[in-house]
């Protein structure tokens, strides 16, 4: 892999490419590597089993001010993600 190589950068990279600002993105994760996506997007989503797996990501999670724990994990976790931040998207009643 290249130097400088990470999810976080791929993610930024791949913002830019499609000319999406910040605050219109967001990731949906299940370990400590993907959390460090939440500098690139503007809503970081961790499934519960990134925490039950690892309890002390909880601790990492306070340096990110963007990012919140489904109450479902894997797949189900995931969609619970994806259609909270699409019901709260501006213009959504």
């Amino acid at each position: 892999m290249p130097a400088g190589a990470s999810k976080v950068a791929a993610v930024a990279l791949h913002r830019r490419a499609r000319a999406y600002a910040r605050e219109q993105t967001f990731a949906v994760g299940d370990s400590r590597e993907d959390l460090a996506c939440a500098e690139a997007v503007g809503s970081m989503w961790l499934v519960a089993n990134a925490v039950e797996r690892d309890p002390s990501i909880r601790d990492a999670i306070r340096a990110h001010g963007n990012v919140r724990v489904t109450e479902a994990g894997h797949g189900p976790g995931v969609y619970e993600a994806v259609v909270s931040t699409l019901m709260a998207a501006p213009g959504k009643s």
